[in-house]
């Protein structure tokens, strides 16, 4: 189990960086360059520094995964949560199965510095706030942009089969109600990982 838990981490912290600087690269072409012929360039150099970093530094990251700043962890969660939201083209239904890579984290950083039972329910909960606000904000701009999109009652009319149109207001039915349901969906399975996760590391 520990080799598993070493191994999802391994691959969560080590596919940040390529992600990331593959991400820029692509960007720096779209704003700066725009050539057919080297979009494919771009992004295999943002690649490549990438696993660089990794080759020089991953090593030493995940030996020290549980003891990283705080702020690091933070960051490397609301990036994942940037390329879930991007990858699925602003559908925020994903990012909520993000709580479990949270929980999933969080439950054996507490175990694996034997923290006192005391503090685990205050920590579970600062956790499971935190996944549930970065959901918040995948919510808000999700819905944002189905408000103000005109072709967004279209596609709901088409995706759940409906006979009639989809007005303004039913629209902002389900965003609201969809949102919450996200961020609640979020927020439970942090908490319920982590817990879970706690329980497993005590036996």
């Amino acid at each position: 189990m520990k080799n598993f838990e070493k191994k999802i981490n391994g691959l969560i912290i080590g596919s940040l960086f390529p992600l990331s600087l593959g991400l820029l690269s692509i960007t720096i072409w779209v704003l700066f360059d725009k050539s057919e012929s080297r979009p494919f360039i771009y992004l295999v150099s943002g690649l490549l520094i990438g696993g660089l970093i990794d080759l020089k530094f991953l090593k030493s990251w995940i030996n020290r995964r549980f003891n990283l700043p705080i702020w690091i962890i933070a960051m490397i969660y609301l990036v994942y949560n940037v390329f879930v939201y991007g990858f699925f083209m602003g559908l925020p239904v994903f990012n909520a199965f993000l709580g479990l890579l949270a929980g999933y984290y969080f439950g054996n950083r507490i175990c694996f510095n034997k923290v006192e039972s005391e503090k685990h329910s205050k920590l579970i909960n600062q956790v499971s706030i935190f996944s549930g606000m970065i959901m918040t904000l995948v919510c808000i701009s999700s819905g944002f942009l189905a408000i103000y999109d005109n072709g967004a009652a279209g596609m709901i009319k088409n995706v759940l089969g409906l006979s009639f149109e989809v007005t303004s207001s039913m629209l902002w039915i389900i965003v609201l109600i969809g949102g919450l349901a996200l961020i609640l969906t979020n927020i439970l399975l942090t908490r319920i990982i982590m817990i879970k996760t706690i329980k497993n590391y005590a036996r």
